[in-house]
């Protein structure tokens, strides 16, 4: 089964940005926010676009598909 993981934690822990100024920038919670860097929930579209701009990425670079195999 293909699996999106998130790669947001890793390029804002990479950026001058923290956590908290993302959160505050969409108004988010800091669970909200840890759930995106963990891939449990994912941001609006509008809300992608913005991040990866934010972050000097592209959309694509959000994310990596993955292959998680069933045991």
């Amino acid at each position: 089964m293909k699996k999106l993981k998130s790669n947001i934690g890793w390029l804002i822990d990479k950026s001058n940005y923290t956590r908290e100024d993302i959160r505050k920038r969409y108004g988010k919670s800091a669970n909200t926010i840890s759930n995106w860097c963990t891939g449990k929930s994912f941001p609006s579209h509008p809300e992608t676009w913005d991040l990866a701009e934010l972050l000097g990425v592209k959309v694509d670079e959000l994310y990596e598909r993955t292959i998680e195999e069933r045991e």
